[in-house]
C-alpha cells in the first residue's frame, strides 16, 4: 500500500482539501458515486459562499482520489478517521440553520448522481467556518465543542496510529485493560499521575462508541 493510501490527514487544511476534491472526483467516477450512500458522517468546508461535502473515510486520509478510495475504503476505519477529524471539525445540531443548509446541499449532491443519502447522516463543519449560533438547534441545545472525545487522539507517529490519550504514549486499549482487570479508577490515577479522571471517562466513551459502531460495506 502506498503512502497516499495509508497516511492520515495531518491538519484541517489537508482534510478540507479532501472535502473539496471529493465532489470533483464524484463527477469523474460513477463507481465512487455508486457507494456514496454508505457515508454517514459528512464533513463540510466553505468554498466561497457555498459548501463542499465529503464522507469521513475519504476526508480523513491524505491525498485522496476516486481510484485510491475505491481500492481501500473497505479496509479503512471510519472510527479512526472520525476521531482524528474531531480535532478540526465540530458536529452541528439537527434543526440549526447551518444543519438545514448543509442538508439542502447534501440532497442536491446526491440528486445530481441519482442517489439517496443514508438516513443516519450527520454533519461536521470545519471549526473556522462556524460561529457559536451555528451550533444551536431548534430547542436551544448547543453541541459541545470540546467533549470527552477530544481527549482521544490519533497520530500515525505515536503508537503506530492507535488511539491514545491526549497525544501521550498510553493507548486507549491500555486503560481498558486496566479497568477490565478490576483496577479501581483511583488506583489507576495514582499509578499514572499524568492521567486525569476525565481521561478515563473519555476512554469509556470511546469504547462505548466503538462497540456500538455499525459497519456497512458496499457489495
Amino acid at each position: 500500500m502506498t503512502m497516499s493510501k495509508s497516511r492520515l490527514a495531518l491538519d484541517g487544511t489537508e482534510a478540507c482539501s479532501n472535502v473539496r476534491r471529493f465532489e470533483a472526483e464524484l463527477d469523474k467516477s460513477p463507481d465512487l458515486a455508486g457507494i456514496m450512500s454508505y457515508g454517514r458522517a459528512w464533513y463540510a468546508c466553505r468554498t466561497g459562499r457555498n459548501w463542499s461535502l465529503g464522507p469521513s473515510k475519504f476526508v480523513g486520509y491524505a491525498a485522496n482520489d476516486a481510484k485510491t478510495y475505491l481500492s481501500t475504503h473497505r479496509e479503512r476505519d471510519g472510527r479512526l478517521t472520525e476521531r482524528i477529524l474531531s480535532q478540526w471539525f465540530d458536529e452541528v445540531s439537527s434543526g440549526s440553520p447551518i444543519y438545514e443548509e448543509l442538508h439542502s446541499y447534501l440532497r442536491a449532491l446526491f440528486a445530481k448522481h441519482d442517489k439517496s443519502p443514508n438516513k443516519l447522516f450527520r454533519f461536521y463543519v470545519f471549526k473556522s467556518d462556524l460561529s457559536a449560533s451555528d451550533l444551536i438547534g431548534k430547542k436551544g441545545k448547543t453541541a459541545p465543542k470540546q467533549g470527552l472525545s477530544s481527549r482521544i487522539t490519533v497520530d500515525p507517529n505515536i503508537c503506530f496510529g492507535r488511539p491514545c490519550i491526549r497525544g501521550m504514549r498510553i493507548r486507549v486499549s491500555d486503560v481498558l485493560d486496566l479497568l477490565a482487570a478490576g483496577n479501581e479508577r483511583s488506583q489507576i490515577l495514582a499509578d499514572y499521575p499524568y492521567l486525569e479522571s476525565a481521561d478515563l471517562d473519555a476512554v469509556l466513551e470511546y469504547a462505548s462508541h466503538a462497540v456500538g459502531h455499525r459497519v456497512i460495506e458496499a457489495a
